[in-house]
């Protein structure tokens, strides 16, 4: 069956289906009209019936009123589309009104009447002297509703007509142009990859010929792209080898020669052997014979063997190289990486691993170094300094008038122990300080930068802190510290700063992921390059701190412009237990204070 007689079918059929659709819609609709027609008629009729029966003067005494019923009936002929007969009190036909003259001889169709007839029934309206019979008369409604959907059907059916001859003529000459894609493709299946479709009026019959076209180009590219592979695997900077069933080389590019050192001629025909050192031969001969049975083997380490006779780091990618006529492995294709550059690099990045650890550990021995020295400070000199200050009081108060001396002295050493209790304490802030193991990080943070507003009133200093910064371990805290105290003694010291900003904000990353920023900006002197680059010891010291847990630190300033010092921790580092707000151990000796 074409497809030419397929389309005209279906669109039969569905000319057929709307024929009948429509035909539904205007046969209900005119059975509607003739009911409404006939009701309204008959209503009509009745009224003006019943007004001439009801009216006492037709009936007066002396006078005869069927012959004046009559007589006006008469003269009323037909009323609307309905039949009137008037009977006498025996119910003998009086009058009956004369037939229609519209259409007279002609009727529809039985079954047509049938399908519009309106179900309006007759009515008698009784009389004193008799009865009158109203019958409704539809056959002319129904006649009309005939003739006018007989030209409706006519014109469909020429509409239907006209449109499947048009079709038809119509898709002939639409695809017409399938017998010349057809031979294209003829063509192209005998591999004659040079036909090419013309441009076709249809943008459908257009589209595939641009289609074929392209992909007659693509087929004729695939034997030039084939070159192109070539080149690229004689322009690889891996080494790629095929080796048949045999052992022998058949194929290698230029990377060979670069690696082992064989010449691509002295590799070509000879046996693959060459390049495989002795204690490896068993490990290669087992993957072979995996790669025989159609399975590829992915980055193989293992140590290749020079024409000197050195052995190379590499890494081999073996895969089966199939007969597409008879789908049978006839060889094998290595794919050999230099591993040398990649194991260096290897290594450095565990040093570098190797090296943050051992930093991290240094920082985390000093600290606690620190902390037993502030301890001791405390715990020992502290007292004695104490000791001393309450012994010189004690002398100081005995001492009368007449031993001023002995007093002066006395208030002298209470003097000097006081200034040394200062000292000392200010050593053991510096040391460790007591805020960051009693009351958290935002705290010891803000206590700081007190202490530096305090002991340098020229300089303002802003602090800005976001986050809960009170969940983090004893690492996390004294390095946050200690970063944002060597800036401010940067600024403080060096910089000649007027103003210095220090904010601490925990911020979101990807993924969700939290990381931590310190960043302390001033208004002084700015650094030297050399000195941005952290070649000065606090600057060193922040970013050993910083990288020692996988942080970065980034120092932007230039003469006069100021300094901007961020270090970012990531979040890996900060996962901790949540909840956890104060720092809970090294609590000093004396409960917590430190005098």
């Amino acid at each position: 069956m074409s497809l030419r007689f397929r389309v005209n079918l279906a669109i039969s059929l569905i000319g057929i289906v709307f024929v009948a659709a429509v035909a539904y819609i205007l046969i209900d609709y005119k059975r509607r009209s003739i009911n409404e027609e006939i009701d309204a008629g008959t209503r009509v009729t009745i009224q003006l019936l019943e007004a001439i029966s009801l009216n006492p003067a037709t009936f007066q005494q002396g006078s005869d009123p069927m012959a004046g019923l009559v007589q006006y009936l008469s003269s009323v002929g037909r009323v609307r589309a309905n039949e009137v007969r008037l009977f006498d009190e025996e119910d003998v036909l009086i009058y009956e009104s004369p037939p229609s003259e519209y259409k007279q001889g002609r009727d529809a169709p039985a079954w047509f009447s049938r399908l519009v007839a309106p179900g309006t029934p007759e009515v008698r309206l009784i009389l004193p002297v008799g009865s009158i019979l109203v019958t409704p008369d539809y056959s002319r409604s129904v006649l009309d509703a005939w003739d006018e959907l007989s030209s409706y059907g006519l014109l469909i059916i020429a509409f239907f007509l006209i449109l499947n001859y048009a079709v038809f003529h119509m898709l002939g000459r639409s695809l017409a142009p399938l017998r010349g894609i057809l031979g294209a493709m003829s063509e192209m299946e005998q591999g004659k990859l040079g036909s090419r479709l013309p441009n076709y009026p249809l943008p459908e019959f257009n589209a595939i010929g641009q289609t074929f076209n392209r992909m007659a180009t693509s087929l004729e590219e695939a034997l030039s792209q084939n070159a192109r592979l070539a080149l690229i695997a004689h322009q690889s900077s891996d080494a790629i080898m095929i080796r048949d069933l045999d052992g022998r080389i058949s194929f290698c590019n230029p990377a060979v020669e670069r690696l082992f050192g064989f010449s691509v001629e002295e590799m070509v025909g000879s046996s693959a052997d060459r390049i495989f050192a002795q204690d490896y031969a068993p490990q290669l001969a087992q993957m072979q014979a995996r790669v025989v049975n159609d399975k590829s083997i992915e980055h193989l380490e293992t140590r290749l063997q020079t024409k000197e006779g050195h052995l190379v780091e590499v890494a081999i990618s073996i895969a089966p190289l199939i007969d597409p006529a008879s789908n049978h492995v006839i060889g094998e294709i290595y794919a050999i990486r230099d591993m040398t550059e990649h194991r260096q690099r290897m290594t450095a990045e565990l040093e570098l691993q190797q090296s943050r650890k051992f930093t991290q550990l240094i920082q985390v021995k000093l600290e606690e170094e620190r902390k037993a020295i502030a301890r001791e400070l405390h715990d020992e000199l502290g007292q004695c300094v104490t000791a001393i200050r309450t012994i010189g009081t004690a002398i100081a108060n005995r001492s009368d008038g007449a031993q001023p001396e002995t007093r002066q002295n006395a208030e002298t050493i209470v003097e000097v122990a006081t200034h040394i209790y200062d000292v000392v304490h200010s050593i053991i802030r510096q040391l460790r300080p007591s805020a960051l193991d009693h009351l958290g990080l935002s705290d010891a943070i803000t206590e700081l930068v007190e202490r530096y507003r305090r002991q340098n009133p020229q300089l303002a200093v802003a602090l800005q802190l976001e986050g809960d910064l009170n969940r983090f371990e004893e690492k996390i805290n004294i390095t946050v510290y200690r970063v944002v105290q060597e800036c401010l003694t940067n600024a403080a010291k060096h910089a000649e700063a007027t103003a210095v900003m220090v904010e601490v904000v925990m911020k979101k990353g990807d993924a969700n992921s939290e990381r931590l920023e310190i960043r302390v900006t001033d208004d002084g002197k700015g650094l030297s390059p050399e000195f941005a680059e952290g070649s000065r010891f606090g600057l060193l010291g922040i970013r050993e701190r910083v990288q020692a847990f996988g942080g970065e630190l980034v120092v932007e300033s230039s003469p006069e412009q100021g300094t901007a010092i961020l270090a970012i921790l990531p979040g890996e580092v900060l996962a901790t237990e949540q909840g956890t707000t104060l720092a809970s151990v090294h609590r000093e000796a004396d409960g917590g204070t430190h005098g």
